[in-house]
């Protein structure tokens, strides 16, 4: 099974029967961090037979915390999460979750059908055409460095757009480590082929 993580869009205070965040669970066309892209409609098969799947946290599945409800747009797999505030881990997440330190979803699924980005590298990233989604979890630390927090509804509209700078001097970093990374890998490979490698 397959995990990518996406950051949640908006967490408030829920009345009763009510979702207590929603956000984007995978959205499609961007390469993600393992080089995986979602392509357009693979989760339409799985949503139309299965709209409600459980909620956990880091992926243990011992540790359902509520459910998710789920839909497709033009954007991606959007998510409209229940808390089980009876349970004592559940109600502890979603108190990190309003106070910002955790913002982050990973879907967790089976690849039913995808194609490889570079046919000369069949194991490096993928085009996923079809998804059956099996879980999606709160995570402590995502993968997708795009994602950005878009509202958080118990903040004001000053710490709110605090936070968000935060997250984005964040995900800046991220991304010039993961720069930095693939311009050391690119030296070492010209050193290979260049036959400069000593022992």
């Amino acid at each position: 099974m397959r995990n990518k993580s996406f950051e949640i869009e908006t967490i408030k205070e829920a009345e009763e029967g009510s979702f207590h965040f929603k956000g984007y669970a995978s959205t499609y066309d961007n390469e993600d961090r393992d080089g995986d892209k979602m392509l357009k409609g693979c989760f339409d098969a799985s949503v139309k037979g299965k709209s409600v799947i459980p909620m956990l946290f880091n992926h243990d599945r011992n540790s359902v915390i509520g459910k998710l409800e789920i839909e497709v747009d033009e954007k991606g797999l959007l998510v409209k999460g229940f808390f089980n505030l009876n349970d004592e881990v559940a109600k502890k997440v979603y108190d990190l979750m309003k106070m910002g330190a955790l913002d982050s979803m990973s879907v967790g699924f089976l690849v039913k059908d995808y194609e490889p980005i570079d046919k000369n590298r069949p194991f490096g990233g993928w085009e996923i055409k079809e998804a059956e989604v099996v879980e999606t979890s709160i995570v402590t630390v995502p993968s997708n460095t795009q994602a950005v927090v878009d509202v958080v509804k118990s903040f004001d509209d000053k710490e709110a757009a605090a936070f968000k700078e935060i997250i984005k001097e964040a995900v800046r970093e991220v991304q010039t480590e993961e720069k930095a990374k693939e311009a050391r890998r690119a030296a070492i490979l010209k050193t290979l082929d260049k036959g400069e490698v000593h022992t």
